[in-house]
This record gives structure tokens, sequence and C-alpha cells, in this order.
């Protein structure tokens, strides 16, 4: 016999698979599908004329494939939730089918540098991705990784495409990693190379050295943000795979793709929205409104900046915490100040803290996320430094210092400035 309790979950169980909005998950989050059903959903999105002007412009330039030409090497720069990955991976999809059907030999990896790596460790992973050797976390040279990577190409013949994604992600030997794939690789294997770099950062390059930079002839694409009408085109495909079309009030997909379109223009946000809008909706019983949506939008705006700092790197957590609980005489928070302050932090919480200039990355970083607006200044004699003003609300911040605590495993502490 059952108990209060248990008949009270089990009602609202029921009561909740009744008012369900959301009849297939997948169809709202990506990262559930296959690649093969990702493409299948890229496919219907491309057949609604979303992206004509990319994939016209990406086609031309791999049309040299197929006349026996060469073309140069591609770097797509755009924003987040712009699609450039997904659809660059659909792309070369197509094209190695194509080229299967001419008998064009054609092999492509994609290297995905979402997280932050060393030279080593990038070079380590293409080369297991090419079969060339195993996981390793030291003990062998760049060089012998780079041999290694040249004798598995060399039999290859025909095309060899390498999709760097994040190609900004390269934290040490920067340009070691692509004077190797820029200068020396292409010498040293038959087939014809062609590089992909896909950055959010439109300015990646600049770091690169200058020989290394002259070699690098390269066609440079911009992913666009989506407008609202082409995001009105996903959001009512997402709307008919995922969800109870009869549970959704006229006006919500125009809506959200109206939101969307102003204020950022990506697509994954936009899924977001209307996720976040089915789920609330669910929970008061009743359909996706209007006003839903607009409450949906505040909770996705207040915890935006608590979801990126709880996945981010260690170091960049303690930059922010430093940027946010430190104090100057003079005023605007400096760089030698916040280091002190991040320093301090890194000994107590037993992180290995990183050199002042490689903090001066971090905040740039910080910068870039909206955390913290840090302005380069001249000091005369004394050098140039960055002044550091904290942008998120006074409550914002407060969640953030006890977020980041939490993540390495501190006490709260209450937090003033």
């Amino acid at each position: 016999m059952e108990t209060d309790i248990q008949e009270r979950i089990r009602t609202e169980i029921e009561l909740a698979a009744e008012n369900s909005i959301i009849i297939n998950q997948e169809y709202l989050d990506d990262e559930q599908l296959t690649r093969e059903r990702q493409f299948e959903v890229l496919t219907e999105i491309f057949n609604m004329n979303v992206r004509n002007e990319e994939i016209r412009a990406i086609s031309h330039h791999f049309s040299p494939v197929f006349r026996n030409g060469h073309p140069i090497h591609l770097s797509v720069l755009g924003k987040t939730g712009t699609g450039k990955t997904i659809s660059l991976l659909w792309f070369l999809a197509q094209i190695q089918r194509f080229c299967e059907q001419r008998g064009i030999p054609f092999r492509q990896v994609h290297l995905d540098l979402c997280v932050p790596a060393p030279c080593f460790r990038a070079l380590n992973t293409l080369a297991c991705m090419l079969g060339a050797s195993k996981y390793y976390k030291k003990g062998i040279s760049l060089e012998e990784l780079m041999s290694r990577i040249e004798l598995s190409l060399q039999p290859v013949k025909g095309y060899v495409v390498i999709f760097v994604d994040e190609a900004d992600n390269v934290r040490t030997d920067f340009n070691t990693f692509y004077q190797f794939l820029i200068k020396r690789l292409p010498q040293r294997i038959s087939a014809r190379l062609i590089l992909i770099f896909v950055s959010n950062r439109l300015n990646w390059t600049d770091n690169l050295d200058p020989r290394v930079k002259s070699c690098l002839k390269v066609r440079e694409m911009i992913f666009e943000p989506y407008d609202a009408e082409s995001l009105r085109k996903i959001l009512e495909m997402r709307l008919q795979k995922a969800l109870r079309p009869r549970r959704v009030e006229d006006g919500v997909v125009a809506k959200i793709a109206a939101l969307s379109s102003r204020q950022h223009g990506d697509a994954r946000k936009a899924v977001n929205l209307l996720t976040r809008s089915a789920y609330l909706a669910e929970r008061l019983g009743q359909k996706i409104t209007l006003d839903i949506v607009d409450r949906a939008n505040e909770d996705i705006e207040r915890d935006k900046y608590l979801d990126m700092i709880r996945t981010s790197p260690k170091q960049l957590q303690a930059a922010l915490y430093a940027a946010l609980t430190g104090k100057s005489k003079s005023g605007a928070l400096q760089t030698g100040d916040a280091h002190l302050v991040y320093t301090r932090f890194c000994n107590e919480v037993r992180l290995a803290p990183i050199s002042q200039r490689a903090f001066s990355d971090l905040l740039y970083e910080l910068d870039m996320y909206g955390y913290i607006r840090a302005r380069t200044v001249s000091r005369g004699r004394y050098g140039r430094t960055k002044e550091i003003h904290v942008s998120v609300e006074p409550a914002v911040r407060e969640m953030l210092i006890r977020q980041i605590r939490k993540n390495f495993d501190l006490a709260e502490q209450g937090v003033t400035r």
C-alpha cells in the first residue's frame, strides 16, 4: 500500500506528464544528437534557404578540387552560435561524398581545440587522429610528433583537409604549431593540403610570426549572426520536431526570433530561450505564452554569467575572482594589483599561478565575455597597464564570487566593495 508521500509523488509525475510540452528533448539540444542526425537537421535548415550566401561562397572555394586545382586555405570567422563548425563539417561531408563518386582521393580530419591546448597536445591529438601516434602526456619531442604526422600522410594522394577548430586556442608555442602546418607540412607530403581555420576572434592571426604569416595564403569568410527571419525558420523546425504545437501560443516563435536577432543572433541561445520557455510553461501547467517568453528571457540574462564561469578553466575563474575582489587605493584596479590578488588566491587554493603577462591575456578574455572592462592606459615612462572595471551588476557579482569559491571548495564569505 502506498504512503501519502508516494501517492503525492505519483500524482505530481502524472500531472507533469499531462502538462508536458516537450516531446523530443534531443532536437532542443544538438549535443544529444548523433553527427548523422545533426547533419539531417542542418540539411533541412539549408533547404529553407538559410545561409545561402555562405554555402555559395564555400562551394566556390572548393570548386578547384573537381578540376584538378588546389584551393587556398580558408579562415572562417564569426560570433559563437552562428553555425561555423557544424556547417563546415556538413559541407566537408558533402565534398567527400562528391569526391568518392568521382574517384578523387579526399581525406579530412577535424582538430577540435575548444579547450585551450599547448602546441604539444594539439600536435599529439592530430597525430592520434591520423593513426600516427598514441596519446602522450610527456616523454616525446615536438620534432618526433611532427615527423610521425608527416610519415602517416606521405602515402596519401589527392587532397588532405585539416580543419582546426578554435584556431586561437593554441596557448603555448603558437608559432611552432602553425609554422609546422603552414610552412613545413605542405613541403613534406605529396597530397595537396587544405587548411581550414575557425575562430571567434577576428584578429587571431595577429600573433603569427611575420615569416609564417607571409606564407599563409588564406581566404577569410565571415559568418554573420542570424537575422530574425533565419532564426524564425530554425525555431519553427525545432518546434515541429520537439514540442507540441498546440501548446505554443501564436507569435511565440516570432518573438523569440526577434529578441534573439536584436541581442546576439545566436541560434543556440534562441533555441535555449524556446527550451526555457517550455520548461517554465510546463511547471506552471499552461501554454507557452508571450509573457512566459519574457520571464524565461529574464532568467537566462541572470544565469548566463554563472553558467559560463561554472564550466570555465580554473585559471580563468581565479583571474575573474581577482578582478571582482581586488581593491586599489588609486581608484581603478590595475593589472599589477589584480595579479597580486590572483596570486594570493592561487596560493590559497593550491593552483600554480601564471605570469603577469599571461594573466593579462586572461583579463582580455574576461573583457570579451563581458565580465569586466579592461582598458589599456599609458603611464608615461612607467609603461602601459590595464584599468579594470567590473561590468556586471552588484547582485550578479556577489553570486559569481560565491560560485567561484564553491568551485574551489572554499567556504562562502560575505563580499563588500
